[in-house]
């Protein structure tokens, strides 16, 4: 009779322990799914086609005077992740033009590799326009957008998708001045120059 009560002890002990030892406690379960959330989350890349964009504006006074126009470019991808990209207007002191441009954003391709790159307004030169802009190109195998350095200053930028090139415009008056630039060994390399009057330009 003993060695049963004995058995019986025994088995209960071991039952106990077992169910102890299978306790999951929610705090760690938690640790444990936000861990395989974090992970599925490192693999992902990003595509092209998941970025929204938006801008922001901020103005920098001193003693009531503009002193410059900062331009912050947020992107936002599909998993909700936010990059910030920087410009700085010019000219520096944009109270004298039409500041409405400024920080508007375009997506056009750049290097005519299909993809269409991101392009922020950073405004007019002049009051004639001669808009400048700053211009991030899509890397398709770094999954992420680089900022297009080039040496000479792209003015009211047309992409010409059928010749493969860049048309800046500079109007000062009646004269105008146009540059095409091509791509040649993975930069913008200005291939023609003319001259011509506004007038006749459009025909007046």
């Amino acid at each position: 009779m003993n060695k049963i009560v004995y058995f019986l002890l025994v088995l209960a002990v071991i039952a106990c322990g077992n169910k102890t030892t299978g306790k999951v406690n929610a705090a760690d379960s938690a640790k444990e799914n936000d861990k395989t959330v974090a992970e599925a989350d490192d693999d992902y890349v990003p595509q092209r086609s998941d970025y929204s964009f938006r801008s922001e504006v901020r103005t920098i006074k001193d003693d009531d005077e503009v002193r410059w126009d900062s331009i912050i470019v947020y992107l936002a991808d599909a998993k909700g992740h936010t990059l910030e990209l920087y410009s700085q207007a010019m000219p520096l002191d944009t109270m004298n033009w039409q500041k409405g441009s400024i920080g508007e954003i375009e997506e056009e391709d750049w290097n005519f590799d299909g993809i269409p790159d991101l392009q922020v307004c950073t405004g007019p030169m002049n009051g004639f326009g001669n808009y400048t802009y700053d211009v991030w190109l899509w890397d398709d195998k770094a999954h992420q957008f680089n900022q297009l350095n080039y040496d000479c200053e792209i003015y009211s930028p047309k992409i010409d998708s059928e010749n493969k090139c860049i048309v800046s415009s500079w109007r000062l008056d009646d004269d105008v001045e146009i540059v095409r630039y091509k791509w040649k060994d993975g930069k913008l390399v200005e291939t023609e120059r003319e001259q011509m009057s506004y007038s006749d330009l459009v025909g007046e």
